[in-house]
């Protein structure tokens, strides 16, 4: 610890200053990080919506399924070709 105080006494900075100017520092990174989990965490939502819709799409059905691009008339003439 000695090492560093004198250090920064050699470049003429005290305690206070570099305190200060690591806690504006840690801000701006903070406000970024902050910002940027918030926009990850709204895409893992919308992501997560669109599974669960298409999950109950496949579970309940519907008219078209637009996950594999099949509907049922195409179905039927699968089992009849074989």
């Amino acid at each position: 610890m000695e090492a560093i105080l004198d250090l920064l006494q050699a470049i003429q900075l005290n305690m206070l200053e570099v305190a200060i100017a690591c806690l504006f520092i840690f801000g701006i990174g903070y406000l970024f990080g902050s910002k940027k989990v918030r926009k990850l965490t709204q895409e893992v939502y919308g992501l997560q919506k669109d599974v669960l819709d298409l999950n109950e799409e496949l579970l309940y059905g519907g008219s078209d399924t637009p996950v594999i691009g099949l509907n049922h008339d195409s179905i039927k003439s699968a089992k009849l070709a074989k």
